[in-house]
C-alpha cells in the first residue's frame, strides 16, 4: 500500500485561508504540473467550488503566467454544457494566480481506463459524441485546445440526464488567425500519444482544429481496445510513429469492433489534416453510427478479446508541455541513433538520401522538447550524410531547412552578444582545428561577439555556427557574457 504523497509548503499555507474573502480552502483535490487544485467553499453562496491555483515556482515564468490567465479567458467564454465553467479569476494575498471553476464530482477518462482497461463500444460513442460537441463550440470560437488527451475528459452524471463529459485544461490552447502566439515556430506542445502529426513535427503554425479531431480519434481507439495506436515510453519513436507510420486497424487489438468502425478510426487517423473529416462533429457522427451498427453483444463487450495494455517501466528523461509528471519518456537510444547518422561507410543508393529530412525532423522534435543537445546531434548528421551525398539534390534538402538548422545552433551557442574568447594558443598545426577554425581563431584574439564573428566569416551563417559550435564544444574557445558581473559556460554538448 502506498502512502499519499507528502502536503507541500504551498498546500500546507493554503489549506484553510479564505481568499479575497470570499473562497475558504478546504482540501487539495489534485496536483498537476502547471499547479494545484483545492475544494473550497464560496462563503456567501454556501456552495462547493473548485480552484486552481498556479504552481508557485512558475509564478515567474511569464509564458507559464501567460498559459494560466488565457486558460481563464478562453475557458470563461465558452459556455457549454460539455466544458468546464469558469466562475472567477483573481489572486491570493499572495500573488499567486488561481481560477475558481465549478466543482465536479466523477472520474477523468484517464483514471476509468487505468481501472477498468476499455470501454463498451456504446458508451465510448457516447463519450466521443459529447468530447466533440463541446471541441466543436471551442473550434467555432476560433479555438483550438491542443493538449485533448484521456485526462482532460472528466466523467460526471447528471441528475436526470446520466454521464456527462466535460472538457478541461485549455492552457495551451491556440486560437487561430490570432497573430500573437505564446509558442515558437519550432515549439511541441501536448502529449506524444494523442499528437497529430502536424503537431508531432513542431509546425504549429499549421495546427488548427483538425489536430483536435486526430487526438479524439486516438482516445476513441484507446477507449475501445485499451491502448493508444502508437504506445511506448521512448517519446522520439513514438513521435516518429505518428508523423511516419500509418496507424493501426482497431480490429487487430479489439476484435469485436466491427470493420466500419475502423474505417472512420482510419480517416480521423488520417496523416494528413486534409483527408480528416471536415469537422469533429463530422468525425463524431460517423463513428458513432458505426458503433450503433455494431449490435447489442458487441455493445455490451461480452465477446471482445483485448489484450491487456502494455505496461513498461517509467525511465527518466524528457517531458512534453502538458504531459503529466507520470508519463516519462526516453530519448537516449535516439541519441545515439543521431550520433551514428550519417557515418555509414557506404552512401550510395536512394534510400540512404532520405536520412536527410529524417534526421532534420527528429532535429525539429528535439528542439520543441527542449533538448537542445540531441536537435544538434541531429542537425549535424543531416549536415554529414549531406556532405557524403555531395549532390544538388542532398544541398537541396538541407537547405530547405536552412531556417530550422540555423535556429537550432544559435539557440545551442546563445545570444549573439555573448562575447568569445581563444582559449590558451592553439597552433593551427593541431589536428583538431580545421583551415576555416583556425581562420576563425586567428578573428578571436582579444574577444569578439558571436554577431561579429558572423559579420566577418567568410563561410555562410550555417557553416560559421556549425565551426563555432564545434570549437566551443572542443573546448578551443569560451563563450562570456556583455555583463561583466555574469558569466556564461556553455555545457559540454553530447
Amino acid at each position: 500500500m502506498t502512502s499519499a504523497p507528502a502536503i507541500t509548503a504551498q498546500e500546507h499555507l493554503l489549506i484553510g485561508e479564505t481568499l479575497r474573502g470570499t473562497y475558504r480552502v478546504l482540501s487539495v483535490l489534485d496536483r498537476g504540473g502547471m499547479g494545484l487544485v483545492f475544494e473550497a467553499e464560496h462563503l456567501r453562496l454556501r456552495r462547493r467550488v473548485a480552484v486552481k491555483v498556479l504552481a508557485r515556482h512558475l509564478a515567474s515564468d511569464a509564458q507559464a503566467l501567460a498559459r494560466f490567465n488565457r486558460e481563464a479567458e478562453i475557458i470563461s467564454q465558452l459556455e457549454h454544457p460539455n466544458i468546464v465553467r469558469i466562475l472567477d479569476f483573481d489572486t491570493t494575498e499572495q500573488g499567486e494566480p488561481y481560477i475558481v471553476m465549478e466543482l465536479l464530482k466523477g472520474e477523468s477518462l484517464s483514471d476509468r481506463l487505468e481501472r477498468e482497461g476499455f470501454l463498451s463500444i456504446l458508451e465510448s460513442a457516447r463519450i466521443a459524441q459529447q468530447v466533440a460537441s463541446g471541441l466543436f463550440a471551442a473550434h467555432q470560437a476560433s479555438i483550438v485546445h491542443r493538449d485533448l488527451k484521456p485526462a482532460n475528459i472528466f466523467l460526471t452524471q447528471m441528475m436526470g440526464q446520466g454521464l456527462l463529459v466535460k472538457l478541461l485544461d485549455f492552457g495551451i490552447s491556440k486560437r487561430v488567425g490570432v497573430g500573437h502566439a505564446l509558442t515558437g515556430e519550432f515549439d511541441i506542445l501536448g502529449t506524444p500519444d494523442y499528437m497529430a502529426p502536424e503537431q508531432a513535427l513542431g509546425k504549429t503554425a499549421s495546427v488548427d482544429h483538425r489536430g483536435d479531431q486526430y487526438a479524439l480519434a486516438v482516445i476513441a481507439f484507446e477507449m475501445l481496445s485499451g491502448q493508444t495506436p502508437f504506445p511506448g515510453t521512448d517519446v522520439m519513436e513514438v513521435l516518429r510513429q505518428v508523423v511516419s507510420v500509418e496507424a493501426p486497424s482497431i480490429e487487430r487489438f479489439a476484435r469485436h469492433v466491427p470493420a466500419s468502425v475502423g474505417i472512420v478510426l482510419r480517416r480521423g487517423l488520417a496523416k494528413d489534416p486534409n483527408a480528416r473529416y471536415a469537422h469533429v462533429l463530422d468525425f463524431a457522427l460517423a463513428f458513432s453510427s458505426a458503433c450503433e451498427l455494431a449490435g447489442p453483444d458487441s455493445a455490451l463487450g461480452n465477446a471482445r478479446t483485448v489484450p491487456a495494455p502494455v505496461s513498461a517501466p517509467v525511465p527518466s528523461g524528457q517531458r512534453v508541455v502538458g504531459e503529466p509528471h507520470s508519463r516519462r519518456y526516453e530519448t537516449g537510444s535516439h541519441r545515439r541513433a543521431a550520433e551514428k547518422l550519417g557515418t555509414a561507410s557506404t552512401l550510395n543508393g536512394h534510400s540512404m538520401l532520405q536520412d536527410i529530412p529524417e534526421a532534420l525532423d527528429h532535429a525539429r522534435q528535439a528542439l520543441g522538447l527542449g533538448d537542445l543537445n540531441l536537435a544538434v546531434s541531429y542537425a549535424e548528421s543531416a549536415l554529414r550524410v549531406a556532405e557524403g551525398f555531395d549532390t544538388v539534390e542532398a544541398r537541396r534538402l538541407v537547405d530547405a531547412e536552412e531556417m530550422l538548422i540555423d535556429h537550432i545552433f544559435e539557440t545551442r551557442i546563445g545570444p549573439l552578444g555573448r562575447e568569445l574568447k581563444v582559449l590558451g594558443a592553439p597552433s593551427s598545426q593541431d589536428a583538431r582545428i580545421s583551415p576555416e577554425q583556425a581562420f576563425l581563431l586567428s578573428r578571436l584574439d582579444g574577444g569578439i561577439t558571436v554577431e561579429e564573428v558572423l559579420d566577418l566569416s567568410p563561410l555562410s551563417r550555417r557553416d560559421t555556427l556549425r565551426l563555432l559550435l564545434a570549437m566551443l564544444r572542443d573546448g578551443l574557445v569560451s563563450a562570456g557574457d556583455q555583463r561583466p558581473s555574469e558569466k556564461y559556460k556553455l555545457d559540454k554538448l553530447d
